[in-house]
């Protein structure tokens, strides 16, 4: 299991970050040059008052030569199942990849604090990625190690980059 862990400033208040993030994703993928696409499969809130959300993502990533056997650069593509807490500006995700999703886990959490006197956002972007590569095909017994540490490396670099170009595109959306 690999941790990953981003903190970032945002100079638009809480609210709006929060809500931009959660509601126009797909308005912020022509920023992100390693995602094709996102698209909501489902919206629905909780009696509670969470939102729930289903998204499907589709990269565009270059693949590491020692995965090209295994892993087709079409298929890597992800549903993310996340639960938008308003009460304390959380949200709780998990991502389910399209490919050896038995083999692999990763989920965590976003806490938008205001910051800045109202006037920015604090992003703690957080989770945990964990694969296993016993017995995947196409890779050789002795190899398995390193090629889970090659996946977790390249997914664990992958996702806080891809919400660090997120965040960057705020102002673009914003403004």
């Amino acid at each position: 299991m690999k941790l990953f862990k981003s903190v970032i400033m945002v100079k638009h208040p809480r609210d709006l970050v929060w809500e931009t993030i959660r509601d126009h994703l797909s308005e912020i993928v022509p920023y992100l040059d390693d995602i094709a696409s996102v698209t909501t499969e489902q919206r629905a809130q909780d009696p509670d008052g969470v939102l729930q959300l289903v998204n499907l993502w589709q990269a565009d990533i270059a693949i590491p030569d020692i995965l090209t056997s295994v892993i087709d650069t079409d298929s890597v593509s992800w549903t993310d199942h996340a639960g938008w807490h308003p009460n304390n500006h959380e949200c709780h995700w998990q991502i389910k990849p399209h490919f050896f999703s038995d083999r692999i886990s990763c989920s965590g959490s976003t806490h938008y604090e205001s910051a800045i006197g109202g006037r920015g956002t604090r992003i703690t972007f957080a989770g945990q990625f964990d694969v296993s590569a016993h017995d995947i095909p196409g890779i050789p017994a002795f190899m398995e190690n390193s090629a889970a540490k090659v996946i977790e490396s390249l997914v664990t670099t992958l996702i806080p980059k891809n919400f660090r170009k997120i965040t960057d595109a705020l102002p673009m959306i914003l403004n």
